[in-house]
């Protein structure tokens, strides 16, 4: 059986080495005899490295016990060694620590409270406080007081929470000068030692004085070698009385490898190991030696150390102690600019706040994790917790290794940044600077605060003015609730008013459709009247044939009556004699006579009524003709009226169908909603309606963006992304962000895919294809013009020059080269890819610059110079323009007709600089206008014009209904990025464009609504 007293577990886990553990401590030897060396040449000695390579241990277990054994030549054994960490009170932690261990021991409590005062005190007199807290001491003069700083990276960590020294100066400030200044006297021994990890070294040049002493004294530790790693696994399970198989150390040398951060890895798997092996083994009289079985059973380093946290966590019974632990390790431990995470100290009360908790429940929960072989958590088990205690993580590797904190802290990064941009938010609406929050940040915001509870404690350790910060949000969601209401009512009411639209329009097409019945019927009866007309013309044609012919007999009657009568003269001697028979004959002759007058009045009579009768007859027809001419006139108007009221009815009924489209694609009803959008689109196509509507651009982008999953939005930049511009070579982009990364970028149909990257490593501010070559133009805000060649897939440098100032814009003319920055316009000759200078003329509040078949536009503060040539500028302009605010951006269409301008206000302006024509100018966006593009490759005569505002948003205009002074129904707004939009990009083709934004994404769109509807209908789900 084991005997307990002798097998002791040698291995301290996460923890590094404590002094009195320097038996336990091998593999270091040649070290603490190069830092002997070190602290004996110069008495400030900065121990560096990175995290997990052992700088604590080598200081605590490696260098003080060396010290105490008087292996430093001509310093003696008598050591007196304060050990503190900085936190965020490094003077009061060092006043604590040198009262505690040094200057003062064996005090009474309230004795030790007022040497600690008095302490501070000093040491916050002046540089030379520790110098003088040492002599007031009463030390012997052959004392020598070792000053250990360990985790003095704490010290950048916590300097902006630190309290505030006398006259505002910071603490860490004074204490850098008190370890600097103690450690240049001669007069009484005292040394410097501190621990800090290699990626903080970088800010210590904050410090006056800091980095002389740290290149004068410092200590890189070394990567450990396999064999000292070897030493340092076999040593301590030999004082431990164990041995350990040869297999097992290979494997253990081989998973740990030549990564100095697996160090404290290796010593906590071994610390397990050691455990797993003493439970089977504890109670055999001849213990096996510690083997493979053993590791694995553990989960390897791979999993050790996260098997072993879970395994504390799990013992966590309620639901409120495992709320206390989450709280509590996000407390301690910050992601920050560094991958392997930092450690933040808290005291006890601090976190007991934070969790809404009582301290006797915290110190439950932080007892489990610092139990005796878990040393998850520091004080170590043993020393007494209270309210001031500090509570800190053993190691940053637990950060790095178990899951379920790897979690936690990216929740608390995540949390952080919500919160620091609602600060700089309630700040900028403070100052009028900013408005209040939108979605998505606001429901990001309101999200955040609603599962995460935050409080004031929280928010101190990132920014103070959380009060502000919550009113602002409360305050930015209950005027969004109410404009939401606003938004709502107004919806109906427009719902109510497309409807009472389309009844109205419903009964003036019911009234058109009775109108043309009434006027088919009015038809009718003119063609009736008309027959009725030419049918009694019929009847007195024939009547007048009638008379015309009794007249006719008639005539002949009294010819013959008047022959008669000649005859009857003639032989009127003859009848003399007989008298009678002429009587009879005359008789007969004068009744003839009167006959014939009776048929000639008759037939002259019949004339008269067949004229008349013709006459009727041609006045009824000259009225049927009349009714038939209105009649067909009214029905046209009726057939006009119903095609205008069903035109405005379908065009209204395809809004709806917009509106209808958006509320299917919220309720996840993507296929109607899909159909819906389309259906929108064909019938405002059918009925002539707009080039440009925003409702249905929008019902149309939505479902398109859904259908690809939202690939439209590229994410590659870690930076806000300034520019985007298309390149000669068909579907290629150029983005570049202000760290100098840019990406060549296929796009197609809106999305765009990576190709290459390039390193430019300085803030690109502006990018231009170079004329008539695969080459690009690059001003950076360093004031370097630089020339890449884009050839294929990878980009290169061919040469730069410096100009003066920070690029705004360029201009590429003749073979020449001008160049518009904050300090004036400078002027090259470009030959051979290289650039010459020529002349460069100081000016200030210069933005842009554009060539046009007029010459060459050039933007200063309010006004718009022509130029004719650029020898002219700046001192001839041709002509001038005046805005009403200052202008930012300049661009002319493809034809040379427009010239576009917009100014800081979001305010456009538009002139025919073809017929030297009208201006157009109106309020467009709520800020300033970054960048505005002409839409390339139309040949339908329509011109479109693209802006970027840092309202947000990206406007698309019908130049043409513009300058016809339409309303905007004819404007699209373009709504996704949620800050500054910087730059806009068409592609070659006019189908596409592209905006780079302040929140380091670029979007992808459609220009029209006709090329949306084409890739939606064959994008179906």
């Amino acid at each position: 059986m084991i005997d307990n007293t002798a097998f002791i577990n040698p291995f301290p886990g996460l923890r590094a080495f404590e002094e009195h553990e320097d038996i336990l401590f091998f593999g270091r030897e040649k070290q603490v005899d190069e830092l002997l060396k070190k602290l004996r040449l110069v008495r400030f000695l900065s121990v560096i490295g990175s995290s997990g390579s052992g700088k604590s241990s080598l200081v605590k277990s490696g260098l003080i016990p060396a010290l105490h054994s008087g292996f430093m030549s001509g310093a003696g054994s008598q050591w007196k060694i304060c050990s503190l960490r900085p936190g965020n009170d490094p003077i009061g932690n060092m006043a604590n620590a040198l009262v505690n261990s040094v200057l003062y021991e064996n005090q009474t409590t309230e004795e030790n409270l007022l040497y600690t005062s008095i302490t501070e005190s000093t040491l916050r007199r002046s540089n030379f406080g520790l110098i003088e807290a040492y002599k007031q001491a009463g030390l012997n003069p052959r004392q020598n007081l070792l000053i250990l700083v360990d985790q003095f990276e704490e010290l950048f960590r916590f300097s902006s929470y630190e309290k505030k020294a006398m006259e505002g100066r910071r603490d860490s400030v004074a204490f850098i000068n008190l370890l600097i200044k103690a450690a240049e006297q001669k007069e009484v021994p005292i040394y410097i030692v501190f621990t800090m990890r290699s990626d903080f070294l970088g800010e210590c040049t904050q410090f006056r004085g800091l980095p002389e002493a740290i290149n004068e004294g410092q200590y890189l530790v070394p990567r450990m070698t396999r064999e000292e790693r070897r030493e340092a696994i076999t040593g301590p399970v030999a004082v431990g009385g164990a041995t350990m198989s040869p297999r097992l150390l290979n494997q253990l040398l081989n998973d740990v490898g030549d990564n100095p951060d697996q160090l404290p890895i290796l010593q906590h798997a071994l610390m397990r190991t050691w455990e797993n092996w003493y439970g089977e083994n504890q109670e055999s009289n001849d213990p096996e030696p510690i083997d493979v079985n053993n590791y694995e059973h553990i989960g390897t380093m791979a999993h050790a150390l996260s098997q072993h946290a879970e395994e504390a966590y799990a013992e966590l019974k309620t639901t409120g102690e495992r709320q206390i632990c989450e709280v509590m390790f996000k407390a301690i431990t910050d992601k920050g600019f560094s991958v392997t995470g930092i450690r933040r100290p808290r005291k006890l009360a601090e976190i007991s706040e934070l969790a809404g908790a009582q301290s006797t429940d915290v110190i439950a929960v932080i007892d489990i994790f610092r139990k005796n072989g878990r040393a998850f958590l520091m004080p170590p088990q043993g020393i007494e917790l209270s309210d001031d205690s500090i509570i800190d993580i053993s190691h940053e590797s637990l950060m790095r290794v178990w899951d379920r904190l790897i979690l936690w802290v990216d929740e608390e990064n995540q949390s952080a940044e919500i919160y620091l941009r609602l600060c700089e938010a309630a700040d900028l609406y403070e100052t009028g600077k900013g408005g209040l929050l939108r979605d998505p940040e606001l429901q990001v915001a309101w999200k955040w605060k609603e599962e995460n509870n935050p409080n004031a404690t929280w928010a101190a350790r990132y920014n103070s003015l959380f009060e502000k910060a919550i009113i602002f949000l409360e305050h930015s969601k209950q005027e969004y609730e109410l404009e939401l209401t606003y938004k709502e009512l107004a919806q109906k009411q427009s719902l109510r008013r497309a409807r009472r639209i389309t009844v109205i329009i419903s009964i003036i097409a019911l009234a058109a459709f009775m109108l043309s019945i009434y006027s088919f019927q009015l038809r009718n009866l003119a063609t009736r009247q008309t027959k009725i007309a030419e049918k009694k013309s019929k009847e007195a044609q024939s009547q007048r044939k009638q008379a015309l012919l009794q007249r006719k007999i008639a005539v002949d009657q009294q010819r013959l009556a008047e022959q008669s009568k000649e005859v009857a003269l003639e032989q009127k001697s003859i009848a003399e004699g007989a008298k009678k028979k002429s009587e009879v004959s005359e008789k007969n002759a004068l009744l003839q006579k009167t006959i014939a007058e009776q048929q000639k009045s008759y037939a002259e009579r019949q004339k008269v009524i067949s004229e008349t009768n013709a006459k009727l007859a041609r006045q009824q027809q000259g009225i049927a003709e009349t009714q038939t001419g209105k009649a067909v006139a009214n029905e046209k108007v009726a057939v006009e009226q119903k095609q205008i009221s069903t035109r405005l009815r379908d065009l209204a009924e395809s809004r709806n169908l917009a509106y209808e489209s958006m509320l299917l694609l919220n309720d996840n009803k993507n296929e109607e909603s899909r159909q819906g959008a389309l259906k929108a689109y064909q019938l405002n196509n059918d009925n002539k309606g707009p080039l440009q509507s925003n409702d249905i651009y929008s019902a149309l982008y939505f479902n398109w963006v859904s259908s690809i999953n939202n690939k439209n939005v590229l994410g590659l930049h870690k930076y806000p992304v300034r520019n985007i511009v298309a390149l000669p070579q068909a579907d290629q982009f150029i983005s570049a962000d202000e760290s100098g990364r840019m990406f060549l970028l296929n796009g197609n149909n809106g999305i765009l895919q990576p190709i290459t990257s390039y390193d430019l490593k300085e803030d690109a501010r502006v990018v231009a294809p170079i004329p008539g070559t695969s080459n690009i133009l690059v001003l950076t805000a360093e004031g370097n013009a630089i020339i890449l060649q884009v050839s294929g897939n990878a980009i290169k440098e061919l040469s730069r020059i410096k100009f003066e100032g920070i690029g705004k814009s360029v201009l590429f003319d003749k073979g020449e080269l001008v160049i518009i920055s904050n300090k004036g316009i400078a002027e090259y000759a470009l030959n051979n890819n290289n650039l010459a200078p020529k002349k460069f003329t100081p000016s200030f509040n210069l933005d842009a610059i554009v060539a046009t078949n007029n010459g060459i536009y050039l933007t200063a503060g309010n006004n718009i110079f022509l130029y004719k040539t650029v020898a002219d500028i700046p001192d001839k302009p041709a002509n001038e323009y005046r805005l009403n605010a200052k202008v930012l951006s300049l661009a002319v269409d493809p034809s040379n007709t427009y010239l576009a301008a917009g100014t800081y206000d979001g305010g456009i302006w538009l002139k025919n600089i073809k017929t030297d024509g009208k201006e157009v100018s109106f309020s467009l966006h709520a800020s300033a206008i970054n960048d505005i593009q002409f839409r390339p490759g139309i040949t339908d005569g329509s011109i479109q014009l693209a802006t970027a505002s840092s309202d947000q948003t990206v406007k698309l205009l019908d130049v043409g209904a513009v300058m016809l002074s339409r309303n905007t129904d004819d404007i699209i707004t373009l709504r996704n990025h949620t800050k500054w939009v910087y730059k806009v990009a068409y592609s070659t083709n006019g189908e596409n464009l592209y905006t780079a934004s302040e929140d380091k994404r670029i979007m992808g769109w459609y220009a029209t609504m006709a090329g949306i509807f084409k890739e939606l209908k064959k994008n179906k789900k």
